[in-house]
């Protein structure tokens, strides 16, 4: 039986709720990821911000005559709070009906404190698909 900490990547790339979204999106770019989880300065998870975030605010902050202005904006006010999360010891199928049902595509792993440890994503799954059908 696989479990989130076998799945999940430890210690994701993440940035502070005072970042900008300039600093995420270079983030995103440089190291290929489409999920930060937001972290304050004890490292609890505070909010989680997507590709799909960044270009909706790119979209609705760019029709003000900067198109640059976007980048400038705060992540705690683009970021979602209303995170689902996981914790390493559950297992990848009840990880999996959570991103499930929460319609997202990732989920970050938390420990009893709230504190970020992991990022468990679609991609993970695709990668155990992979490593199943291989052993098989």
């Amino acid at each position: 039986m696989d479990l989130v900490k076998d799945l999940m990547t430890p210690s994701p790339f993440t940035v502070l709720p005072d970042a900008t979204v300039g600093d995420a999106a270079r983030l995103m770019e440089t190291r290929r990821v489409r999920h930060v989880p937001v972290k304050d300065h004890d490292g609890r998870l505070v909010g989680l911000v997507s590709q799909r975030d960044l270009l909706r605010t790119a979209w609705q902050l760019s029709t003000d005559g900067d198109p640059e202005s976007w980048r400038n904006e705060s992540i705690s006010e683009v970021m979602r709070t209303d995170v689902s999360t996981v914790q390493a010891h559950e297992t990848a199928k009840e990880a999996a009906r959570t991103i499930l049902s929460s319609r997202r595509s990732c989920l970050p792993v938390v420990d009893a404190d709230g504190m970020l440890i992991g990022i468990l994503t679609e991609a993970d799954y695709v990668r155990l698909i992979l490593r199943v059908g291989a052993a098989g």
